[in-house]
């Protein structure tokens, strides 16, 4: 059985100061600042209705008129897609899903069949959200809970896309595949979940459409469903279970998403495993694996354990080696934050209303200005965390960068170089970091940026201001893959 455990929790953790007393752990849940959201509905509003012998409602019936007919034509467009899809990339026939697809509730009577057991109860759909089981070749959802909730904060659109991947086993099944390594498997699953989303937002299917927002929803609920740690602190890519972190999710989605269903036939044979990320912690961290905006009681003697001192001072010192060793001129930007309903800072080219929510450079005064309100709402936040600041000082400290370099991009183009740029300094701190640097990764970091950068993109593909989500989350992991040598200034 592969399920989709733990769907609706997300564990992140976050940056640690480079001292040894001073490491990550799992973030703490339930913390505030909704400054930004992951709740990125609002598509079509387009009212699909059930289609009869999709789904195994039992003697309740369709109870969801939100979300029923929808799932029901996703399901049925699923697999459509690999009736034509599977032939073509694996040069066999298609066999249809034999045993089912049924919806969990508690109070339910009609059986759902077993996966190792004669039967499946609400609390075993419940306990893994929604699951495929090759034995009886079947598909369960919790239909009381988790799929409700999880339609409320993301939208039908991206549910749908969460469930492509789980259909994307039985794919796997039919494929001989269902005994490689679970990491790739849930790679491979994203992939093939990333190759139906782009044939239903390219027109390709007669019952169902997915626009932009769908789209970034889909790979918002790809970081909801990583798992950077386990529990007992081991490591996620040896576990039973593995989805991988949500920055090396969003990425195989992608693959499969510009290079369909050949692109994700290789994944078990082009070496994968070796190029994810796998970022371990410790247990022992004071600040619970989120380093706070600014710190409350600093050490006298060592100074302040927080974001606004570590980030700048690990930025400072990336960059400052770069230049000194490429012989070019720089100098440092200075941090200034200023409050969310101003006063703002004066700066050519900069309106009043563009310093809320944002972290910018200056090239007037050198100075990268930050709304600290914001920059704190960010960093308490359960889903950003510290790393989603640390992601936007980078930022703008990258532009910093192409000032001093005199790089000639303008628009997106100069947005996504920063998001590259900010991307090698990242990989700079992966564990292990030189011991030099005041700062380094830890798990679950990654995702915070990612999933900013996700918040920050265009809202539709044909904007071209900040670049889409699949623009920037590609130009942030070129920069974290090949570091400095894969961005381009110019």
């Amino acid at each position: 059985m592969v399920s989709l455990v733990g769907l609706v929790a997300l564990i992140g953790v976050a940056c640690s100061a480079a001292d040894p007393g001073v490491t990550a752990t799992r973030s703490r849940q339930g913390a505030g600042g909704d400054l930004i959201t992951t709740d990125t509905t609002g598509g079509q509003e387009r009212d699909y209705a059930v289609i009869d012998g999709v789904v195994d409602f039992g003697e309740r019936g369709p109870a969801h008129p939100d979300y029923d007919g929808f799932l029901t034509a996703a399901f049925g467009d699923v697999q459509a897609f690999w009736a034509e899809a599977y032939p073509e990339t694996y040069g066999l026939p298609w066999t249809p899903l034999e045993g089912g697809i049924f919806a969990a509730y508690p109070e339910r009577e009609a059986t759902i069949p077993g996966c190792g057991k004669d039967v499946s109860t609400y609390e075993d759909v419940r306990q893994g959200t929604a699951f495929y089981c090759r034995l009886g070749d079947f598909m369960a959802y919790d239909d009381a809970e988790s799929l409700p909730a999880l339609v409320d904060a993301l939208g039908r659109e991206a549910v749908a896309i969460v469930l492509a991947h789980e259909f994307g086993h039985a794919v796997q099944a039919r494929a001989d595949e269902f005994r490689q390594p679970g990491i790739l498997k849930e790679q491979q699953a994203d992939c093939f979940a990333g190759a139906w989303t782009a044939h239903a937002a390219s027109g390709g299917s007669d019952i169902i459409s997915l626009d932009d927002t769908a789209i970034r929803a889909g790979l918002v609920a790809m970081i909801q469903i990583s798992d950077p740690l386990l529990e007992d602190g081991s490591n996620p890519l040896s576990s039973d279970d593995p989805h991988g972190t949500g920055f090396d999710r969003v990425g195989a989605f992608q693959d499969g998403f510009e290079g369909g269903p050949a692109r994700c036939q290789t994944f078990f044979t082009e070496g994968r495993i070796d190029n994810l990320i796998d970022i371990p912690f410790e247990p022992t961290d004071p600040n619970a694996g989120n380093l706070p905006l600014v710190d409350p009681n600093p050490d006298p003697t060592n100074g302040a354990v927080d974001i606004v001192t570590l980030i700048p001072a690990g930025l400072d010192l990336f960059w400052t080696e770069l230049a000194a060793a490429n012989n070019v001129t720089f100098t440092v930007p200075t941090f200034s934050p200023f409050p969310n309903a101003g006063p703002y800072p004066t700066c050519s080219g900069i309106d009043d209303n563009l310093w809320p929510k944002s972290v910018r450079y200056c090239a007037d005064d050198n100075t990268i200005y930050w709304d600290q309100d914001f920059a704190f709402g960010l960093s308490e936040n359960e889903v950003t965390g510290d790393m989603s600041v640390g992601y936007l000082f980078a930022n703008a400290y990258s532009d910093a960068i192409q000032t001093a370099l005199s790089g000639t991009k303008t628009g997106e183009a100069r947005v996504l170089m920063n998001d590259c740029l900010s991307g090698a300094w990242v990989a700079s701190i992966i564990p292990p970091a030189p011991e030099t640097s005041p700062v380094y990764l830890s798990a679950g970091d990654l995702d915070e940026a990612i999933i900013i950068a996700i918040a920050l993109s265009d809202q539709s593909t044909d904007t071209n201001v900040n670049g889409s989500a699949f623009e920037k989350v590609d130009a942030f992991r070129t920069g974290v893959l090949g570091g400095l040598n894969a961005c381009t200034i110019g």
